[in-house]
């Protein structure tokens, strides 16, 4: 038996190891300046601008931020998009001499322009009907391409938002997309093992190539001349851009499938990242060879070469964006920040015999998002320190949006009851909290009590 039904210390134990699983999600570690450390959920993307100043990630915490390359401090954090950001591209500054603008894609379904110095949200790109996975801008800075699980690859104008063209032809979702180096043409590849190039000039569309498996990343040199694939079925794949030959395939080294390929600007050095955390850097000539391989944790899903190609930036799973020399695979700046891995708060306790103990399990999806206790790196939503007798919308330091601007609601235990009964989007019209529902009424007061608890 446990909790109320005679073992008090064991149940102290226990929820003391619950409070102390969910504090890890919640609050996290103190920020340091060896790499990226920042978002409060796995990393999804990670670019750097071409001229290596600035950094941009994005975050299943529904966030992107802008970063300085040179000490790693946070410039801007890219609030507003309603469900996990995937991808993030640079566009040029609105004016000489201020930072660049940023587009960013979402769940949500829509790409968002940002103004980098201010992060204020420039334009709203909406018509793709599913999850929006994959960005691109062409080189002259005048177009952004987006790849969505809708089946289809969008065109619009960078400077208004407006939309330009919409490309159909693959027969499953995209994965990704690049521009080529001249800006002629957009090439995309996804689930249906299809890569289809896009000529911008009116001319008809074509297949690239067809792989036999889903491609979930592709990269081009700066020189136009190869594109690197990455697939399910471990394989790095090398194609000849004029002839749409494939050049070599790389294969033994992964032990899952391909996630995120990328290659350095003049073609000398691809890299590859997966399934089972690996990141191998290859050569770039007529045979691959392993030159560096560094252990991220689980999943590597996105990769970024430095514009000299000195350096790789890695993002997966752990919230940590990290670099290191492609020379030795050493960290660039001393070492690395130790991996954080994501805390499981055991399936035991939805069965627990205290309900304080089966509201921490309901509890686990709202730790991506808030933190239990003051302090530790920020959150997309707010910290739920102090929570009840609060009124919503006023938690010092955090920009809420107008759906909770001037309520009148205060968090008690009913209110936050009501809150996942009927799910925030109903109880805040507008809101930008991910819709999260509760309809079982003793589940929703196994969570009550565990706020009262834990935020205390």
């Amino acid at each position: 038996m446990t909790g109320r039904l005679g073992t008090p210390g064991l149940r102290v134990g226990r929820l003391v190891g619950a409070l102390a699983v969910l504090a890890a999600l919640a609050v996290g570690t103190s920020p340091a300046r060896a790499d990226f450390v920042g978002h409060g959920a796995p990393v999804r993307d990670v670019v750097i601008s071409p001229d290596g100043r600035y950094a941009a990630t994005a975050g299943f915490d529904d966030l992107a931020i802008l970063w300085s390359v040179e000490n790693r401090d946070q410039l801007t954090r890219l609030y507003g998009h309603e469900a996990g950001v995937n991808a993030v591209a640079f566009l040029p500054p609105q004016s000489e001499g201020l930072r660049p603008r940023l587009v960013t894609v979402s769940d949500d379904g829509t790409a968002r322009i940002w103004d980098g110095g201010t992060g204020t949200q420039l334009q709203i790109l909406t018509g793709h009907t599913k999850k929006v996975v994959a960005v691109a801008v062409s080189p002259d800075g005048t177009r952004i391409a987006t790849a969505s699980w809708d089946r289809t690859v969008r065109l619009w104008d960078a400077e208004t938002g407006a939309a330009l063209s919409v490309f159909e032809g693959h027969t499953n979702s995209v994965n990704d997309l690049v521009f080529t180096p001249d800006g002629t043409r957009v090439v995309s590849a996804g689930y249906d093992g299809d890569i289809r190039a896009w000529p911008l000039d009116g001319s008809e569309a074509y297949r690239f190539a067809q792989v036999g498996f889903p491609i979930n990343a592709l990269a081009i040199s700066g020189d136009g001349k190869i594109l690197v694939t990455g697939s399910a079925d471990k394989t790095v794949r090398v194609w000849d851009m004029a002839s749409r030959e494939m050049l070599r395939e790389m294969t033994d080294p992964h032990d899952g499938a391909v996630l995120t390929v990328a290659v350095s600007r003049e073609g000398a050095s691809i890299a590859s990242g997966g399934v089972g955390g690996t990141l191998l850097i290859w050569d770039g000539g007529a045979e691959p060879r392993i030159a560096m391989q560094v252990e991220h944790y689980r999943a590597v899903w996105a990769l970024e070469f430095s514009p000299g190609g000195d350096r790789i930036y890695a993002a997966g799973i752990d919230s940590v964006v990290r670099a290191w020399r492609t020379s030795d695979g050493a960290s660039i700046v001393g070492e690395a920040t130790r991996f954080q891995p994501l805390e499981r708060v055991s399936r035991a306790l939805a069965n627990s015999d205290d309900p304080v103990e089966r509201g921490s399990f309901q509890f686990r999806k709202c730790a991506i998002c808030h933190a239990l206790e003051e302090g530790g790196p920020p959150r997309s939503g707010p910290s739920l320190a102090g929570l009840f007798g609060r009124r919503a919308g006023t938690y010092p330091g955090y920009v809420f949006s107008d759906a909770l601007h001037g309520s009148e609601i205060v968090w008690t235990e009913e209110t936050v009851d009501l809150l996942f009964d009927i799910g925030p989007d109903k109880m805040f019209p507008g809101t930008k909290m991910p819709v999260q529902r509760l309809t079982d009424p003793g589940d929703r007061k196994d969570l009550v009590e565990f706020l009262k608890q834990a935020t205390d």
